[in-house]
């Protein structure tokens, strides 16, 4: 027994120093922007007034508009997140779930074509919001699952299947050429490629009777369900979408703050600057622009907050190498009840070095000469030993 606690203690204490990651969509995301970076120093900021620190938080009022709230942590990247502040209300919605027979890529193309706002597999418009997933089927694991049959060769089903079809040919037959019979997303299917799905188009064939995946859909409307609200759904996934909604009441986060009177592209680049000017991060003007460029509230969370990908700033769902969460969190905190009314200003060395041992204490009790590698990153890090 003391020999196993000896092993497991060390590893319990190297967990404690290993920053905690929030990996799923929290509500609270939608009214947020959110950028990760990777040169920074965060000791700068104990030497500030008005701010606090919680668990592995700094926590002080933007720059931009003190009723807005920033908070910065450390997840491998240093994370610089503005948020509005929200409130639960009760609300009712309008609420349909179904599983459509068309590919998600297909869903978020024309979604995009007819103006919504898309943040990875959420998109909505005007008082309709709908979350979808695609569903994983059984049918396959890999391509070599998979095998054309039928008179024309028109068919992609299960090596396990046998089928038949009439043998009459069709002219969209010749789309077949621009695609491939394999796996997708578990089901044997011909892959969705843009040029399959074009001359499907071409030819006014259906894509949902011939690309046999599914997308787990749910559908939500706040406010009135209108005709036209019905037909913006119907456009989007078939006139055969399910009208079924249910009415319910729930618990809301909603923001405190109106969005359309704060302007998220002002908010991040004020607060990149202002952590510049103090040296907490390295970054360039032009950085900060594209940066800015870009930015709007719901642009956070682990699915949409913004960094540095294939070479340009965009957010994480647009990465060419995104994993998305479909998890929805319910805990995330804002400690607007704890912040003092006004934004950082500069403080005495013993504020900083208070904030500083909280920060230490928070995070498994670190020895001071260690802190560097909790508070710095990048190559960027603090000088030690220098006296107050």
């Amino acid at each position: 027994m003391v020999n196993y606690m000896k092993r497991i203690i060390p590893i319990l204490f190297l967990l404690l120093l290993v920053p905690r990651a929030n990996a799923c969509f929290f509500p609270q995301d939608t009214y947020a922007v959110e950028v990760e970076l990777s040169n920074y120093n965060l000791e700068p900021l104990f030497h500030m007034r008005n701010i606090i620190i919680e668990g592995d938080k700094v926590i002080y009022r933007s720059h931009y508009d003190s009723r807005l709230i920033v908070m910065i942590w450390n997840d491998s990247k240093l994370h610089v997140r503005i948020q509005i502040p929200t409130e639960f209300k009760s609300e009712k919605i309008y609420v349909n779930e179904f599983t459509a027979i068309i590919p998600i890529e297909i869903i978020l193309e024309k979604a995009e074509a007819k103006g919504w706002n898309i943040e990875g597999y959420h998109f909505y418009k005007d008082n309709v919001s709908v979350f979808a997933f695609p569903e994983s089927g059984k049918e396959c694991k890999t391509d070599a699952d998979c095998k054309i049959q039928g008179c024309s060769g028109e068919l992609c089903v299960s090596k396990n299947e046998t089928v038949f079809s009439t043998c009459i040919y069709k002219e969209w037959y010749k789309c077949l050429k621009l695609t491939t019979c394999g796996c997708y997303n578990g089901y044997c299917t011909w892959k969705p490629t843009k040029p399959f799905i074009e001359c499907l188009k071409n030819h006014n064939v259906s894509i949902e009777n011939i690309v046999g995946v599914r997308t787990h859909v749910r559908i939500e409307v706040k406010g009135k369900l209108t005709n036209q609200t019905l037909k913006e759904i119907s456009e989007l996934f078939g006139c055969n979408t399910s009208r079924k909604f249910r009415e319910i009441t729930r618990e809301a986060i909603v923001p405190k703050i109106d969005p359309k009177e704060l302007n998220a592209s002002i908010a991040i680049s004020e607060e990149l600057k202002w952590l510049r000017s103090i040296g907490v991060i390295k970054i360039n003007d032009n950085d900060i622009r594209e940066i800015s460029n870009i930015a709007r509230w719901g642009y956070a969370g682990y699915n949409a907050r913004i960094g540095f990908y294939d070479g340009k700033w965009k957010p994480y769902f647009n990465a060419s190498n995104a994993t998305l969460v479909r998890c929805i969190g319910t805990n995330f905190r804002e400690y607007e009840e704890k912040l003092p009314k006004d934004p950082p200003s500069k403080g005495t060395c013993g504020i900083g070095l208070l904030a500083l041992i909280s920060l230490i204490v928070a995070l498994g009790g670190r020895r001071r000469e260690d802190t560097d590698d909790i508070l710095g990153g990048g190559g960027f890090t603090s000088d030690k030993g220098k006296s107050c």
